[in-house]
């Protein structure tokens, strides 16, 4: 044990010397380490942070909910594009339909449908937001957190009634607060639309999409300025029950039946719709997932070959400059797996420092990049981890060759040359 601190120590305090004395020749070596930890690091960090942003965008809409669309989630061929485009989007009568055909979550069957057109606010044309037609049943799925007043009523939305619930940005940029928002009014389409219910603040999504914008309405009062066909771009969202969430692929047979059933398509012809499931999105994503990975591994690979060679090269300078040094150890008694462990330690100390100036430069990075595009970067400990140990490898392969050189030299030889 004893030994191994000696040792340890003497490899560390060489590696210093040879760090101070020759500053440039090391910082320049250590250089492509530091680039090629960065490279790798960052990648696989950028990964975890856009695959966590993901997930949690994935757990907001619900792990388990289904959207019943017209288009599917994942890739689409061009062949089969041109047969999707000719589907007809859901409708509210569909929506409808489906809610008595399943009673039993008949509460968590809802329609929505991204609407356009006009808002005013105090005479004001407002331009960034978004009009959400819904019916009532939106509210039990998305699971919306009200600070203020609520969601409009089953009569509300069955009745059309000019009611709205609006996001943060809206009633923040136009009342103030929340509480001064209620009981006011919006322009839509010239009808005055009452504000009943105020949301939380929920910040912006995954690039930079914000749901603090939205005014959500009834569907019923939207579809009486707007007509809603199956061209319209509506969409259904089924919640179902845990019973059913057991055993998912169970229950998106009995919708996709259940829906056909609607259409009255026939036993042989293809689904016209799409069941999609937020775990879609997720698999979509896991390709790109390695290939970045990938990508980052090969593009520091080469940083880290040059570093490789680079501290190989300080190395062996170094056995050299210290071949008398080496001599007159082995002369007292300095076995060679000694001299051996001492060179291959230096190297690998030199090595974690360049890895450990990478991580820095990935932290610094990460900082910056989560300051100036507002989404969250995570520098995880088991990347910091990876980092360390590719380092601490490149270490060993560059500084093995010149250790083992160092430890074959001949004592007699050695010091007379170092003279």
């Amino acid at each position: 044990m004893r030994k191994s601190i000696i040792l340890f120590t003497e490899s560390v305090k060489f590696a210093w010397d040879t760090l101070v004395k020759n500053k440039l020749r090391t910082l320049l070596s250590l250089l492509g380490i530091s680039i090629g930890i960065f490279c790798i690091i960052t990648v696989l960090a950028a990964v975890d942070s856009l695959k966590r942003n993901v997930d949690d965008e994935l757990a907001s809409m619900g792990a388990e909910v289904v959207y019943i669309d017209k288009w599917p989630w994942g890739m689409v061929m061009n062949a089969e594009w041109w047969d999707i485009q000719k589907r007809p989007y859901p409708t509210l009568e569909e929506a409808d339909a489906l809610r008595r055909q399943l009673p039993d979550i008949a509460d968590r069957i809802a329609f929505y449908l991204q609407g356009y057109g006009q808002i005013k606010i105090n005479n004001e044309n407002i331009t960034d937001f978004q009009i959400l037609a819904v019916s009532q049943e939106y509210e039990n799925i998305e699971q919306m957190k009200i600070t203020q007043g609520r969601f409009f009523s089953p009569v509300e939305s069955a009745a059309g009634t000019p009611v709205a619930v609006v996001g943060y940005d809206i009633y923040t940029n136009s009342f103030g607060s929340d509480e001064q928002a209620l009981g006011k009014t919006i322009l839509y389409r010239g009808q005055k639309l009452r504000i009943i219910g105020t949301l939380e603040k929920e910040g912006e999504q995954m690039f930079g999409v914000s749901k603090d914008n939205r005014v959500f309405v009834p569907v019923n009062f939207y579809r009486k300025y707007t007509p809603i066909t199956n061209r319209s771009g509506g969409n259904v969202i089924v919640n179902p029950t845990d019973v059913q969430k057991a055993d998912m692929d169970e229950f998106l047979s009995e919708l996709r039946g259940h829906m056909r059933s609607i259409r009255r398509l026939a036993p042989d012809a293809k689904d016209n719709f799409e069941l999609n499931v937020p775990s879609v999105i997720a698999n979509t994503f896991a390709p790109l997932y390695s290939m970045l990975n990938l990508a980052g591994f090969i593009i520091g690979g080469f940083s880290m070959l040059v570093g490789g060679f680079g501290i190989a090269n300080i190395m062996f300078v170094s056995v050299r400059e210290r071949t008398n040094q080496i001599g007159i150890q082995k002369a007292l008694g300095a076995k060679n797996s000694f001299i051996l462990l001492q060179f291959v330690f230096e190297a690998v100390f030199l090595s974690l420092i360049g890895g450990l100036i990478g991580i820095l430069m990935v932290w610094g990075a990460m900082a910056a990049a989560e300051a100036l595009s507002g989404m969250e970067f995570y520098l995880s400990l088991t990347n910091i981890n990876i980092g360390v140990v590719i380092s601490a490898l490149i270490g060993l392969l560059a500084g093995i060759m010149p250790a083992y050189m160092g430890a074959r030299m001949d004592p007699v030889e050695a010091i007379r040359s170092g003279q």
